[in-house]
């Protein structure tokens, strides 16, 4: 489970590592659009559809490693002041509520894409199909899914051993 485990984490850091590298070309495609629109009087074409794709794919591959690392916002004014089984127990129900939350809005997305394909939707200039655009954010969410699945296991295991140290029983 632990080998699974690291596996998953190190495709969690090469989404995030992806998700630099299509910033990059964001940034590259806006710079590159602003320098022919003023420099060459010539606009890039599909810059615009180029950027705003990116954009999204930047947000959905960088999610998975920030729900593994527990960069997700947390309300600290009331887990500061729970015992730590309370926080644990919550800490688990979150994760699970996380990972169902992440699975449904995965579920939809996908079956939108679907939809995009079956109307063969595709982007203005650059002809993209947008549901395959829409499937592969669903992918993405379901892996963050995963990853909320994975950091309930965590937190379960954590209580655990927290119980087993003191001696005390669930």
């Amino acid at each position: 489970m632990t080998a699974a485990i690291s596996l998953f984490d190190r495709l969690c850091l090469a989404l995030a590592w992806l998700s630099g590298l299509i910033a990059f070309f964001v940034m590259a495609v806006t710079f590159t659009g602003v320098v022919m629109r003023y420099g060459l009087r010539s606009p890039l074409m599909g810059g615009f559809e180029m950027i705003e794709i990116g954009m999204g794919l930047i947000v959905f591959t960088a999610v998975p490693l920030m729900v593994r690392r527990r960069g997700n916002i947390t309300v600290s004014i009331l887990t500061e002041r729970l015992p730590p089984k309370v926080l644990a127990a919550a800490t688990f129900l979150s994760d699970l509520v996380g990972a169902a939350l992440m699975a449904f809005v995965s579920w939809r997305v996908w079956l939108q894409g679907e939809r995009l394909l079956t109307y063969n939707e595709v982007t203005m200039e650059l002809r993209v199909p947008k549901g395959l655009i829409a499937q592969g954010m669903a992918g993405l969410l379901a892996v963050a899914a995963i990853a909320f699945l994975i950091c309930a296991i965590d937190a379960l295991r954590q209580d655990r051993a927290a119980v087993s140290d003191s001696g005390g029983g669930l």
